[in-house]
């Protein structure tokens, strides 16, 4: 693969690119020239590799593997590519052949899924990929991009339909029914998509973004979040294990969240070896509890046992963190000794932890504290080498790379990271004749480091990101680090009522199912 910018223009004149807005289009430039290293950095910002990378394959070589975990919209410039879909134990999907001015990997830089198939140059290839940092912004600040893109997508859920646990066992013939009545939908920040008590004859598979179910009605005092659902994540399975069945919470949208919704018309109509294929998928989905209501009980019982299995690691499916920080509210005597060592073992006096978290039990609530995960959003999302893992397994930042973006706080799904505000520069040291007394002032006072410079009214500062816009480093980002450097959590070692302790997720699940 090789590096140049000469095919900006050819990107910039495919079909994706028409009309677009020109502060847009100039953005993309950049960010290529960024890549090329012939973008001009103004003095002071902190240098990056650009979000659009030009790359050329040849006959035969695979651009993007299936299962990659790749974050990149691939636009052909020249050239055919072949998707292929592998599938257990059945013959290889050739989904479809990309030529000149089209485009795949859109589910990827949408919500960061593992590339849903093989991508292969059938000749020499030229293309271009667009990180997905810079396709979320013109992913939502072009409408007629985000139109293009999403008729792509439409063309290609089938793809993400056998990639989901729900119908990858589904033949070609079902997965094109279901594809073909699918209705896309997106919902704004705290749009309710499911009511408690409603009927429950659909499916939700999220394309990008996040939902909450609540057990009271969203935003009502007292309500507890039961279960989050990100990117790739089905809900609403309960609907098909059961006629009747209803919503046994409220499913509201954390942010702005792309949905595909399968309506119970759609899967009435596939034959009944498929319907039977995806009732026995949507029972390995939901509780124990729920199938047997469902064979033995009310329909509108079904769903209530689901939301108690509390999805701490937030994605189904894949519990990817390690020991969870918890408080035994029945031991804690609400002496704050857990952020004040906190707070006292780390230079900055910055608490690394919050007693504010969800609870899993009446008596058990979850330390908003680092999850060290097995598979750590925050690195993938780092494009500093800011954050590594070190031998013990721990998730460290390496300040001294860290630009203040805050890419890694978007990357995280458990909002564990912050941003906070860099100390001020201490104080220049007086020379001799200035420390004197009496006579020093009359040599000045020392020289102060020169001031940060003036932003316009209303812009936060913060550094290099899609488009090219810079400014000064806003700050530095901190989490949890597991007391590195000490032989103990200072706030476990320093609870007095042993309180609150490292514990393994699934055993706060096996505590509650006891208690029951």
């Amino acid at each position: 693969m090789s590096l140049r910018t000469d095919p900006v223009d050819d990107l910039l004149a495919t079909p994706l690119f028409a009309d677009v807005d020109k502060k847009l289009l100039e953005g993309v430039r950049k960010e290529a020239a960024m890549t090329a290293g012939t973008f001009e950095w103004p003095a002071g910002a902190a240098r990056r590799t650009g979000f659009v990378r030009i790359v050329e394959a040849e006959a035969g070589s695979a651009l993007v593997g299936q299962g990659d975990l790749t974050t990149e919209l691939i636009v052909v410039l020249s050239g055919r590519v072949e998707a292929v879909q592998a599938r257990g134990g059945r013959p290889p999907f050739t989904h479809r052949t990309y030529g000149k001015g089209e485009w795949f990997g859109e589910v990827s830089a949408h919500s960061n899924h593992p590339a849903l198939c093989t991508y292969r140059a059938l000749e020499p290839v030229v293309a271009v990929a667009i990180e997905a940092r810079l396709f979320a912004r013109l992913y939502a600040e072009d409408e007629e991009w985000k139109n293009r893109i999403d008729a792509g997508y439409r063309d290609n859920l089938g793809l993400h339909l056998r990639a989901s646990s729900l119908c990858r066992d589904l033949d070609d013939v079902a997965i094109e029914t279901l594809q073909k009545g699918a209705e896309l939908r997106t919902v704004d920040e705290g749009d309710v998509v499911a009511a408690k008590g409603d009927p429950a004859d659909t499916v939700f598979l999220v394309r990008a973004g996040a939902v909450a179910a609540h057990a009271g009605p969203a935003s009502a005092p007292g309500e507890r979040v039961l279960a989050f659902y990100k990117g790739n994540a089905t809900f609403g399975e309960h609907a098909i294990v059961a006629d009747g069945a209803k919503w046994p919470a409220t499913y509201k949208a954390l942010t702005r969240t792309a949905l595909v919704a399968i309506s119970q018309k759609q899967w009435a109509r596939l034959l009944p070896g498929a319907q039977q294929d995806l009732r026995r998928a949507a029972n390995r989905l939901v509780s124990a509890a729920d199938v047997d209501a469902a064979l033995h009980g009310a329909p509108a019982d079904v769903g209530k046992n689901l939301l108690d299995e509390l999805f701490v690691m937030v994605e189904r499916e894949s519990v990817k963190g390690g020991r969870a920080l918890v408080i035994d509210k029945t031991k804690c005597v609400r002496c704050n000794m857990c952020v004040e060592s906190c707070v006292a073992v780390h230079d900055d006096h910055v608490p690394r932890l919050s007693k504010v978290g969800p609870k899993v039990a009446a008596d058990q609530v979850l330390v908003t504290a680092c999850y060290h995960c097995e598979v750590p959003q925050c690195m993938l999302s780092c494009d500093y080498a800011a954050i590594r893992r070190d031998p013990q397994g721990r998730i460290r930042f390496e300040y001294d790379n860290c630009v203040g973006c805050a890419g890694c706080i978007d990357g995280c799904p458990y909002g564990v990271i912050r941003l906070v505000e860099p100390a001020p520069p201490p104080a220049p040291p007086a020379s001799f004749l200035q420390s004197l007394p009496w006579v020093g002032r009359l040599f000045g006072a020392p020289t102060a480091p020169p001031a940060a410079p003036a932003l316009p009214e209303g812009e936060k500062a913060r550094t290099a990101g899609a488009g090219g816009k810079m400014t000064p480093v806003a700050g530095k980002t901190i989490k949890c680090d597991l007391c590195a450097g000490l032989p103990f959590e200072a706030c476990v070692y320093n609870c007095p009522t042993t309180a609150i302790l490292r514990k393994q997720p699934q055993s706060l699940f096996d505590a509650r199912g006891g208690s029951q």
